[in-house]
């Protein structure tokens, strides 16, 4: 009995330890440009061109806004560092389109980076006066 208790306290101490709150100074928009890319579809090369984006976090839903392309959705939060978490959100547009999109907070900065799969910066965005 005792092994077993140990065992859940031990899974739930390492649950909490790497999912994260989100301080509420994150919360709020920010806008900024994607630089222009190439994607891939159904072996098709197709070029997108540069393009304004919003990013609207909020305490239950992240809300992004690029072009015509407009998503929301859950998050997950982990801290990465002292002053950045690592924001994991799965986003739709309610019809047919999901899409994972991992977003960096800094908070020293108050910016937040798009980050493709390599973890390079794709976009860097500047929070709005709310």
């Amino acid at each position: 009995m005792k092994e077993s208790i140990i065992v859940l306290f031990t899974l739930f101490l390492a649950i909490n330890i790497n999912a994260q709150d989100l301080p509420k100074s994150c919360y709020g928009s920010y806008a900024g440009e994607m630089p222009g890319y190439n994607v891939e579809v159904d072996g098709a090369s197709i070029e997108i061109e540069k393009h304004d984006v919003y990013v609207t976090v909020s305490e239950d839903e992240v809300i992004y806004v690029g072009g015509s392309l407009e998503l929301s959705g859950t998050y997950t939060v982990y801290k990465q560092s002292k002053h950045e978490y690592v924001i994991k959100s799965t986003l739709t547009n309610g019809k047919s389109l999901t899409y994972e999109l991992n977003l960096i907070w800094n908070k020293k900065e108050e910016k937040i980076y798009i980050t493709p799969k390599n973890g390079q910066s794709q976009a860097q965005l500047e929070k709005l006066d709310d």
